[in-house]
């Protein structure tokens, strides 16, 4: 590869010419390709180039913004007052302006990062689509476990907008007087087709509380009916982003008002890999006990990668020279929920049946030396060990 990377390098300068978020992570893990395998002087090259291209994008206004100068609506700003529950005085939603909005995307698989840079691509090209009578997708609907990033990402696309979050959980919007909630939800809608703004509904699910209650069947088919009606309100005004962590609980009607619908899954083993070496910096782990320790928070979340670094960066500092094994069998232990029950029983019941675990793992592809590594023993009394436990297992 080394041989063509003068033409490697016309290729990344060419496409961070216009770049977009993609194309930034598929360069940056170039770079630390060639940097893992000591190719230096080519690493720091692409290194430059995005430098540039982060500096250029930093001094350029924002496209997207411009775009949006052809959007109706009036200006949002932080002595807009905001509508409140009539019996409660509580307001209706929180306004986050872009400035107070992630800069960086959550780490997904490439895949779903394509796809979501599509979305704001459309936003992007806007007056474009004008032009041959095409509007932009008008809403989205963010679904998935809980944890995996949801309502950051949906706050990241409207950053990339450039228009300010009208945010509310639709649970704060329930009121137990008759015919409340279906006002606030239409004071609420109200509110942002009047403004130039990003409307993000959290918690959107619920509203099937309502539905599971005998005694509110009517009080439902009015919540569902505004709702329906507002989105459709909406339609061309804004962008709209409903978030959920359980989208079978909500009514297909609903489901289908939105015109583009992402499932956020848990993260993939590489993924979370590079959850965990952002989550833990400053702390330093070689790559094999990344691996182990992604291969601990199989089928986890990103929050669940979160606590784990947070539980990492206090055993260091309060118990230094515990191993990682030891570390990560407290861990185990403590945290039921965020360990799957199956390795949780192995690594707590004895080490050989967790080496061997560790060993059949065909995902991860653990090798033996990496292993002995993270035991705190040498390769052959680990092969050793193994001899003995397999002569054991044939008596």
């Amino acid at each position: 590869m080394v041989k063509y990377f003068n033409i490697i390098q016309a290729l990344c300068r060419s496409a961070l010419a216009n770049p977009n978020e993609a194309i930034l992570h598929q360069i940056n893990r170039l770079k630390d390709g060639l940097e893992k395998d000591g190719h230096e002087k080519e690493a720091k090259s692409l290194e430059g180039l995005l430098s540039s291209s982060q500096a250029s994008l930093e001094m350029s206004p924002s496209k997207i913004q411009q775009s949006f100068v052809a959007t109706i609506g009036e200006t949002l700003t932080a002595k807009t007052p905001i509508p409140v529950d009539k019996e409660t005085s509580t307001p209706l939603a929180e306004v986050f302006f872009p400035a107070e909005l992630p800069d960086e995307m959550p780490l997904f698989d490439d895949n779903i990062q394509l796809a979501i840079q599509s979305i704001v691509n459309e936003w992007m090209k806007f007056e474009k689509l004008l032009e041959i009578n095409a509007t932009p997708a008008s809403s989205c609907l963010i679904y998935g476990a809980p944890g995996t990033g949801k309502t950051h990402l949906a706050k990241w696309i409207s950053k990339q907008i450039g228009l300010p979050v009208v945010l509310a959980r639709l649970e704060g919007l329930m009121s137990s007087f008759l015919g409340t909630t279906s006002r606030n939800i239409g004071n609420l809608f109200a509110f942002a087709n009047r403004y130039r703004c990003v409307l993000l509904l959290d918690e959107f699910d619920a509203i099937a509380k309502l539905r599971n209650d005998p005694q509110e069947v009517g009080e439902v088919k009015r919540v569902v009916n505004t709702l329906l009606q507002s989105l459709d309100s909406r339609h061309e005004k804004g962008f709209t982003i409903g978030v959920t962590n359980h989208e079978s609980l909500l009514d297909p009607a609903i489901w289908r008002r939105f015109d583009i619908q992402i499932e956020i899954p848990k993260p993939s083993p590489e993924v979370m890999m590079h959850l965990l070496k952002k989550f833990l910096t400053p702390l330093e782990f070689n790559e094999s006990e990344i691996k182990f320790l992604a291969w601990c928070l199989e089928g986890s979340s990103g929050a669940d990668a979160e606590m784990l670094s947070k539980w990492l960066k206090r055993a260091f500092v309060l118990e230094k020279g515990s191993s990682i094994i030891s570390v990560m069998k407290q861990f185990a232990l403590l945290n039921s929920g965020r360990v799957d029950v199956g390795k949780r029983n192995v690594m707590l019941h004895s080490d050989e049946d967790f080496i061997t675990m560790l060993l059949e793992d065909r995902a991860y592809s653990f090798k033996q030396k990496d292993i002995a590594s993270l035991f705190g023993i040498t390769p052959s009394t680990l092969s050793k060990q193994l001899s003995k436990f397999k002569d054991s297992e044939k008596i």
